[in-house]
């Protein structure tokens, strides 16, 4: 049962589901199969490797936020970034948004949430004050975080 369970979760958006629909169900994918660094703060594992190859200038073991949440919207098949090459850089995030009209204030599932503190995640549900993200690179694994919207800068419209 857990096995098939882990499965479901694990599989791809059907490619004709809502962008964030596949955005959420990607993310909860990586969530349900216990992504974390492997040593401990390392910021590498095979499983976080592969999230780099999102981002077209990455190079070694680095804060992976960026490239888990760039991963997520390939895989979606939104990639980020001007000709698609992903953002690792946090800052990056928020120029890009900005400079191509995608940058939002108010949160909306399967976006990119930039934080005041550097970090990007995924948004997964919206319950009043209160983001229900899915992060890469949060206490060095992917997590499911409640987070207050005071702790957020913005957000980042991966479709329309």
């Amino acid at each position: 049962m857990l096995a098939a369970v882990l499965a479901l979760a694990c599989s791809a958006a059907p490619a004709q589901a809502a962008l964030p629909d596949r955005v959420v169900s990607i993310a909860r994918g990586e969530l349900a199969l216990g992504v974390r660094e492997m040593p401990r703060g390392s910021n590498d594992s095979p499983r976080i490797a592969r999230y780099r190859t999102a981002v077209r200038w990455s190079g070694g073991p680095a804060a992976w936020c960026g490239y888990f949440a760039s991963w997520v919207a390939q895989q979606a098949g939104a990639p980020v970034g001007d000709r698609g090459e992903g953002i690792g850089l946090v800052t990056e995030f928020r120029r890009w948004a900005q400079r191509t009209g995608r940058w939002r204030t108010a949160p909306r599932r399967g976006d990119v949430v930039v934080f005041r503190h550097l970090h990007v995640g995924i948004v997964e549900a919206v319950q009043g004050a209160t983001v229900v993200t899915i992060e890469g690179n949060h206490d060095q694994r992917v997590a499911r975080v409640q987070r207050s919207r005071s702790e957020i800068r913005g957000y980042v419209r991966l479709g329309p």
